[in-house]
């Protein structure tokens, strides 16, 4: 497994992938959660609307609705992928795969958490 995937040296101290892998399933997971309030919060907005509003009015909720579906499903990847690496000993694809999926994914919430507070506070 040493020879599989890097190990890093930040500050003088070695960083084992192991480590690194630890700590992008628990906040990616942490992400997902952060990422369901926000879902909550345009969910309650929608149906505060009555029954025969114009789709046009509703339409930028489910939009983002949507988007922030597919920011949770991107944080349950990044989970399950990061979960897949440690299960099968340490790939250096799938840490690969860890860290991009992680990254874009901090891009993502970013985004949603964004949007959606611009959305909800000024509309």
């Amino acid at each position: 497994m040493a020879g599989t995937t890097p190990s890093f040296i930040l500050g003088g101290t070695l960083i084992e992938p192991k480590d690194v892998v630890l700590a992008v399933l628990g906040a990616a997971a942490a992400l997902a959660g952060f990422v369901l309030v926000f879902l909550g919060i345009v969910i309650a907005s929608y149906q505060s609307y009555p029954g025969r509003v114009p789709d046009k009015v509703v339409r930028p909720y489910r939009i983002s609705g949507a988007a922030l579906l597919g920011t949770f499903g991107l944080s349950l990847i990044t989970v399950a992928i990061s979960l897949l690496w440690l299960i099968n000993g340490g790939s250096a694809a799938l840490y690969g795969w860890s860290i991009a999926l992680f990254a874009l994914l901090l891009v993502a919430v970013f985004a949603a958490a964004a949007w959606t507070t611009r959305m909800v506070l000024w509309p």
